[in-house]
């Protein structure tokens, strides 16, 4: 029996158990998970990444432990058509939306990991291309190996080392997913500054695709529109797992930039509904919250 098949058993038997013993659904949720981890370092042992191995686009491997950081598996292949599929859903959004991709001047991949998406980008004719990530060895990999975007380390909260008004589109893709509710707010507010006015904001968030993950009394949480984190103890890593209803990214996260959009499910690759945003062409961020601290 293939070992994939023979975990999966275990794993299904584990959980009735521990559903018996009285455990709750957010223990056997944390179990699951760390049980999905082993079996990915049980697949690695087998994995390996040649000296100058390209894949089909020309472009270096990150080395598997980076892949494992940004993709949640070892598989190079699966990386790679993942991060190719995830670029066809944001080309996809905008060009539903009567947008262009390539006529834009500068787009930011903010929390860019090892490239997954970015690296489809190489052979845009028109915007200059900006990655940025708080991990250095994902930082340092992406300056080494795409030399065809310029990519900066961010701190996981403070401030992005570019100006006012810079970009006319950035994505983010599944970050927001595993922030606290206090460094949303952050994010949302500093990706909005450095975008241009009239520039586009695209988020992937854990939604309609995902929230049956979630046990009784959380879902019951997420359908009355309130934000569900799991251990928000652990934001900005991949143990911190947020949950956005809609009601909650339009009537809160949102509710200062202009939503162009939503897709259910629209980042295939992720699994993840897509919030497709717009700066309004005058800023009014200070008038609102002037006119909320009344």
């Amino acid at each position: 029996m293939h070992i994939r098949r023979i975990y999966d058993l275990y794993l299904q038997l584990t959980l009735r158990a521990l559903e018996i013993l009285g455990v709750s659904a957010f223990g056997q949720y944390n179990i699951y998970h760390r049980h999905q981890h082993l079996l990915n370092l049980v697949r690695h042992r087998n994995t390996r990444t040649k000296d100058h191995e390209l894949l089909p686009d020309g472009l270096p491997i990150p080395p598997p432990q980076l892949i494992f950081l940004v993709a949640g598996g070892y598989d190079k292949e699966t990386f790679y058509s993942g991060g190719a599929q995830g670029a066809e859903c944001i080309k996809g959004v905008l060009k539903k939306n009567g947008l262009d991709i390539n006529k834009f001047e500068s787009i930011l991949d903010f929390g860019c990991g090892c490239g997954r998406i970015l690296r489809h980008w190489k052979t845009l004719s028109g915007p200059k291309i900006f990655g940025s990530d708080y991990n250095p060895p994902l930082v340092k990999w992406c300056q080494k190996s795409l030399p065809f975007a310029e990519i900066k380390q961010n701190m996981p909260s403070a401030k992005l080392d570019y100006e006012n008004d810079k970009f006319d589109f950035i994505y983010v893709i599944s970050v927001f997913t595993h922030l606290s509710e206090k460094l949303q707010d952050f994010w949302i507010d500093e990706l909005t500054r450095v975008l241009k006015p009239g520039g586009y904001l695209l988020i992937t968030v854990h939604g309609t695709t995902r929230f049956h993950q979630l046990w009784p009394e959380a879902r019951q949480e997420y359908e009355s529109g309130q934000l569900v984190v799991i251990k928000p103890e652990n934001s900005g890593t991949n143990l911190c797992a947020t949950f956005h209803p809609e009601a909650y990214m339009r009537e809160w996260l949102c509710q200062k930039l202009t939503i162009v959009d939503f897709v259910p499910g629209g980042a295939k690759d992720a699994d993840q509904d897509v919030f497709l945003l717009q700066k309004p062409k005058k800023d009014n961020r200070k008038t609102a919250r002037a006119e909320r601290e009344k």
